[in-house]
């Protein structure tokens, strides 16, 4: 991408602020989890009320982030896991997750998209010693796997468009712009 993915701009704001902003739409509490760039992710956050946790431990895999992030919101209820570079889900995405976990009280609560199952997500505080045992370049897929009978399922065909690649920046920008059809064809 020629520069860190999360600092790059959509709509005049970066990756990381934009996700910063969509779950302070929806959760009392933030806590964003920084490693690579950390000094630079901090600025992009400024006056946001979220709690910027840093993550030495980065480039041994994503599980050290979410590790780093449950640990931080171990005194909560439940999480809610977003990643930074699913532009194309919006806080009315995400209170829909919330409403389905206050209603069912389910261990978790998962988008599916795309033939998977994924972020964004929401983890009963049981299930925290499950997440922060993952080793590696490990998400939290296999604990999804792992609690699929008490799991519940929401449609979020929006967060199939993950921007990994330079084809995915330029799917997202069409898309913010109106110039592109929202993934699963919404």
């Amino acid at each position: 991408m020629g520069q860190p993915k999360l600092l790059l701009r959509l709509g005049g704001e970066s990756l990381l602020r934009r996700a910063a902003k969509t779950a302070l739409g929806v959760c009392p509490q933030v806590v964003v989890v920084v490693g690579a760039e950390a000094d630079r992710m901090r600025e992009e956050l400024t006056g946001l009320p979220v709690t910027v946790v840093e993550n030495p431990d980065y480039a041994q895999g994503i599980s050290t982030s979410l590790r780093r992030g449950i640990q931080a919101a171990s005194g909560a209820d439940a999480v809610l896991v977003l990643l930074a570079d699913q532009v194309a889900v919006t806080p009315d995405h995400l209170r829909t997750l919330v409403d389905v976990w206050q209603r069912t009280s389910a261990r978790v609560v998962a988008s599916t998209y795309g033939g998977t199952v994924g972020p964004p997500v929401i983890f009963h505080r049981s299930i925290f010693p499950d997440l922060v045992r993952l080793m590696g370049d490990v998400g939290a897929k296999p604990v999804i796997e792992r609690y699929r009978a008490e799991a519940v399922w929401v449609p979020l065909p929006e967060a199939t468009l993950d921007v990994d690649t330079p084809e995915d920046w330029i799917q997202a920008q069409r898309l913010l712009s109106g110039r592109a059809p929202a993934p699963g064809g919404l």
